[in-house]
């Protein structure tokens, strides 16, 4: 899929992308109405519709990963072909939050995390979920209020964050996976720790 240049929101050069935690190389990153789309100059790119956008917030957690970034996942599972990053056309009911894989963008201006977020929530509400088409008008002037710029680390209370049900309930599954995680690495630790003193 190539990218559409037509009415740019903003461009981030030298913009590195992660896949899950492997860097996927530097290159640029633009978003535009119609989506988002970062390529280099090797060839590889990833282009992501906002429709399959379920979740986007600025990470600055850097515990959790070295950078400050823009932080993605989407409503589908990714794989790469031919260096491409795409998104698998069916999934299965079978597949569980495990296949889950966030993408990662890193610029190496730091100022542009909140504007390219800001032109991510714009681009977004160009293309209502079909789902929700039918809601009153009460659920759309809720879905107004969301902030415009939201961070999360490790310690946020997801409860808190504003999102949608499919955001929230992604999220909710990452946290889930991120404290097992973090508690069979306590667990190791005292492990090693006993070792040390036997």
């Amino acid at each position: 899929m190539l990218s559409s240049c037509v009415n740019m929101k903003i461009q981030a050069t030298d913009t590195k992308a992660y896949i899950g935690e492997h860097e996927f190389g530097s290159g640029i990153l633009s978003i535009s109405e119609q989506n988002l789309f970062w390529k280099n100059s090797n060839g590889k790119n990833i282009c992501l519709n906002y429709p399959s956008i379920a979740l986007h917030a600025i990470s600055k957690d850097l515990n959790a990963f070295p950078h400050e970034c823009l932080y993605i996942i989407t409503d589908r599972p990714i794989e790469i072909t031919d260096g491409n990053v795409e998104l698998k056309d069916e999934v299965n009911d079978s597949e569980d939050s495990d296949e889950i894989t966030p993408l990662r963008f890193v610029p190496k201006d730091k100022s542009l995390l909140n504007p390219i977020f800001k032109a991510i929530n714009e681009c977004q509400a160009l293309y209502p979920d079909q789902e929700m088409s039918g809601e009153s008008d009460e659920s759309e002037e809720e879905d107004q209020d969301i902030e415009e710029n939201q961070f999360f680390d490790s310690s946020s209370d997801i409860n808190e964050i504003k999102l949608s049900d499919q955001g929230l309930e992604t999220l909710r599954r990452l946290n889930i996976n991120y404290q097992s995680e973090k508690n069979a690495d306590l667990i190791e630790n005292e492990k090693q720790y006993e070792d040390a003193e036997n």
